[in-house]
């Protein structure tokens, strides 16, 4: 849509579902049944309030709502593409060379080409897919709520999935080979969401390594002890991560360059072949559907004759309960550090939401990262990332009014207690 915007002819080929991964399995159908997890978790808390609810779970009636949820961003998306007169070829495109990509027996020109095949599940090697032992594909799709699900992987979408299913009542256990979930993260992140998923009943295993999983069982072994056990789940689910789809075979005959991560591509997301460009998870630069859309748009403006590059200053959400969300660096050395707990914000007491905190991390005078863990923390975000991309004083955040009360002056908070100025907790 963006090059159609600048003047270009566009069509795009497509052997699935239109909107992909995201739309069809991934972002949009978790985020709807969460919203239902969210919903009975809401319920149960409302005698804080002092409203007593009663709670029966549909899962048909949640799996309805996820598929017209589904349906309804598909059918946009195709809409969208309608509006703009972008012809969608059914069928699986192969690159030929630099200009042309054959379908079928058809062979489309064009003076430029983007590859945007996406991502799949890693599976290890020694792990086969069955009924039972499942990706997040099919899990996203089943019709009732598992009694039990063991999850492998202490990642993003692993988390996502228990905080889903065990607000549905299905008891949880997840393996994790680091030392804690969400490596990636974090570690005072990392630290509160394990307390907190100890709360609602999710046992976590960590520096377990998983030696095999078939039918109902899965074979672990202890880092630190080496001892081995079983453990049984009605449903296994292997959430180690994705990886880029490279069709391998057509890039080497194209003279695409790709390494073990996907596609490789320069700033203004070229490949080594310069009328070639790649974006999204195929490129394995960020694998979030945001970043996506940026090096779609970075590199439609830059075939339309624009010089952007990409700026990977992406902050990355997770729909966990409750909610996890980051940008920029991580605490290091030398780094001015401010903290602010969700218990000291007045809009988190009025919603009884006062799990978490925000951090924020700053360097020479400006905030370069910014870590929540809280209710809402996803929509509070992006002011983090704004300010980070574009290299903002801490000081200039502190100097901007924020609305009282609400979850977002959090961050301000957090900055002002960096430099000793919070007035809204006590004095350290």
């Amino acid at each position: 849509m963006r090059a159609k915007q600048l003047g270009g002819e566009v069509c795009i080929i497509e052997r699935d579902l239109t909107g992909g991964v995201c739309t069809n399995w991934g972002c949009i159908p978790t985020k709807a049944m969460i919203t239902a997890a969210k919903a009975v978790e809401s319920a149960k808390a409302a005698k804080e309030l002092g409203i007593l609810a009663k709670i029966k779970i549909n899962f048909k009636g949640i799996s309805k709502h996820r598929d017209r949820v589904i349906k309804a961003s598909r059918d946009s998306l195709e809409e969208n593409l309608s509006s703009y007169g972008i012809n969608i070829i059914r069928g699986e495109g192969k690159v030929i060379s630099g200009t042309q990509v054959s379908v079928g027996k058809r062979i489309i020109e064009g003076k430029n080409i983007v590859i945007a095949t996406g991502s799949v599940p890693t599976i290890p090697g020694f792990i086969k897919l069955s009924k039972t032992v499942i990706s997040s594909k099919e899990l996203v799709t089943i019709k009732k709520i598992p009694e039990s699900l063991i999850i492998i992987g202490g990642g993003v979408i692993g988390l996502e999935f228990a905080t889903l299913f065990s607000s549905l009542g299905t008891k949880i256990t997840i393996i994790e080979m680091f030392d804690r979930i969400l490596f990636n993260a974090d570690p005072e992140v990392s630290e509160e969401l394990s307390k907190e998923y100890k709360k609602k009943g999710i046992k976590i295993l960590t520096r377990h390594k998983v030696i095999s999983a078939s039918g109902n069982i899965v074979e672990v072994e202890s880092l630190d002890t080496q001892k081995k056990r079983k453990l049984e789940s009605e449903l296994i689910l292997v959430a180690i991560g994705r990886h880029a789809l490279v069709d391998a075979p057509a890039l080497d005959k194209a003279g695409i360059k790709y390494d073990k991560t996907g596609i490789i591509v320069n700033e203004r997301m070229q490949t080594s072949l310069p009328s070639v460009y790649a974006v999204g998870d195929s490129t394995g630069k960020s694998m979030l559907a945001h970043a996506g859309i940026e090096q779609a748009t970075v590199a439609a403006e830059n075939i339309m004759g624009k010089d952007r590059k990409m700026d990977y200053t992406v902050p990355a959400c997770i729909y966990t309960m409750p909610e996890v969300a980051m940008v920029g660096e991580i605490e290091s050395s030398g780094a001015l550090v401010g903290r602010f707990p969700f218990s000291s914000n007045a809009r988190a007491r009025c919603e009884s939401s006062t799990e978490g905190f925000v951090k924020a991390v700053i360097k020479d005078g400006f905030l370069v990262g910014v870590h929540i863990i809280g209710h809402n923390a996803t929509e509070m975000i992006s002011e983090g990332a704004l300010a980070v991309k574009n290299r903002m004083k801490a000081k200039d955040i502190i100097e901007t009014i924020h609305a009282h009360p609400t979850y977002a002056e959090a961050l301000k908070c957090a900055i002002e207690d960096a430099y000793h100025l919070s007035v809204d907790q006590k004095k350290k």
